[in-house]
């Protein structure tokens, strides 16, 4: 026979040794509660510290990441771009909050828990590209945020330019600025699950504007690709590096 000082009890046992076969029943009925009791505090312990996890700025489907990571992670790295456009004119950053800076529509930071954006400048005068990622709440709050931003760019016709382009993951728009002092930029706006992604790319200044340039979708197919990874609980991978912008 086992008692209670002995095999899978003796970490819960207590230390008065009592006598007679009923108490001993007791003492071991005691004993197992014990061991009940310590599981059930441990259990409480990490519960409480997921809850704490979730609260700093969400998770990813798979429940690891914090928004802020989760920004980070789609966010292209230098080896992920095309050769001739790799250097870096803002260092890939993330914060666990809302963007300081709502413009344009002013509306897209509601919701939003995570931020992050990095840029990039080319070999060619004026070339460069800058990503921007918003992380929300949830899909419908993502969702409300683009349709802001899609109604802002067909209705803003005396500034912006609608182009026609294939549309991206679960939505997408793609304009062109008409002022003189940003005639060579575009952007595409992306919505995937939780994530808006905008990318915004400036062609060279001796270029001609015929709708959207290769540059610009090239980038956008790969960018459109890492938001489609993320909502899918995937590390971002997908690499424009191939890919031709001269």
């Amino acid at each position: 026979m086992i008692t209670p000082t002995e095999g899978p009890y003796v970490r819960c046992t207590t230390k008065r040794v009592l006598r007679g076969a009923g108490v001993g029943v007791l003492v071991l009925s005691l004993a197992l509660t014990g061991c009940q009791g310590k599981k059930h505090k441990k259990k409480s312990r990490g519960y409480s510290s997921t809850s704490r996890s979730r609260a700093n700025g969400g998770s990813t489907s798979g429940g690891s990441l914090t928004g802020a990571q989760q920004a980070r992670s789609v966010l292209p790295p230098a080896d992920s771009m095309p050769t001739a456009l790799r250097t870096v004119t803002e260092a890939l950053s993330s914060r666990a909050k809302a963007p300081t800076i709502c413009k344009d529509p002013s509306s897209k930071c509601r919701n939003a828990v995570a931020h992050g954006d990095v840029g990039y400048s080319g070999t060619r005068a004026g070339e460069g590209a800058r990503f921007q990622v918003i992380v929300y709440r949830n899909a419908n709050a993502a969702s409300k945020a683009f349709k802001a931003w899609d109604i802002y760019a067909r209705n803003r016709t005396s500034t912006l330019q609608v182009l026609n382009t294939p549309t991206y993951d679960a939505g997408s728009v793609t304009f062109q600025y008409k002022s003189v002092a940003k005639e060579h930029t575009q952007e595409t706006v992306i919505l995937q699950g939780k994530y808006i992604g905008t990318l915004e790319h400036r062609a060279d200044t001796n270029s001609a504007r015929s709708g959207a340039s290769g540059a610009l979708t090239g980038l956008a197919r790969m960018y459109a690709e890492r938001l489609r990874q993320l909502a899918a609980g995937d590390t971002p991978t997908a690499s424009a590096a191939g890919l031709k912008v001269s």
